[in-house]
C-alpha cells in the first residue's frame, strides 16, 4: 500500500508540471527488469513442476540458486544506475526535485522488497539443502517474486520514463 500511494504521489507531480527525463536513457533503466521478467517466468514454471525424489531436489536447488543469481543481478544493477546517476550525472536530492527524489526513494524501497523475497529463497535453498520440503515456500516466494516484478513495471512507467 505504501508503494502504490508513493506511486500515485509522484503521478500527481507529474500531472501538475513537466516532468524532467533521468540523465539515463529508459533502455538502460529498463535492463535490471528484465532479469526480473527473466526471474519471474523461471519461478513460476518451477513452482509448477513437480520434483520428486534426490533428482528432484537438485533440479529444484538449481532453481532456486537461478533465481537468486537473477535477483542479485536485479539489485545489483540497480544499484549501478543509481551509483551512475549520483556521481556521473550528478542527480541530487533537493537539488533536482521531486524527479530525483521519487527515483531515488522508490529505487531503494523496490530493491530492499527484492531482497527480502531474495532472503526468503536463500533460507528456502539451505532448508532444501539439509534435506527438508521447500516446494511450498518456492510457490509463496514466486508470489512475492510476481509482486516485485509487476511492481517493477508501475515503477518504470511512473518514475523512469519521461
Amino acid at each position: 500500500m505504501f508503494f502504490i500511494s508513493l506511486t500515485f504521489a509522484v503521478g500527481w507531480y507529474r500531472m501538475r508540471e513537466p516532468w524532467p527525463p533521468l540523465p539515463l536513457s529508459p533502455l538502460l533503466l529498463a535492463l535490471p527488469g528484465l532479469a526480473l521478467i527473466a526471474g519471474s517466468v523461471w519461478l513460476h514454471r518451477a513452482s509448477r513442476a513437480s520434483y520428486l525424489g534426490a533428482e528432484g531436489q537438485r533440479r529444484l536447488l538449481f532453481v532456486l540458486g537461478g533465481a537468486l543469481v537473477l535477483g542479485g543481478s536485479f539489485a545489483a544493477g540497480q544499484a549501478g544506475l543509481t551509483h551512475v546517476s549520483w556521481w556521473n550525472h550528478h542527480l541530487r536530492i533537493p537539488e533536482d526535485g521531486v524527479s530525483a527524489s521519487a527515483f531515488y526513494g522508490l529505487t531503494a524501497l523496490h530493491v530492499l522488497h527484492m531482497l527480502a523475497v531474495l532472503a526468503g529463497i536463500f533460507f528456502s535453498a539451505v532448508r532444501l539443502w539439509r534435506g527438508g520440503d521447500a516446494r511450498e515456500s518456492l510457490r509463496r516466494h514466486a508470489l512475492g517474486w510476481h509482486f516485485v516484478t509487476v511492481t517493477w513495471l508501475l515503477l518504470f512507467v511512473a518514475v523512469y520514463l519521461p
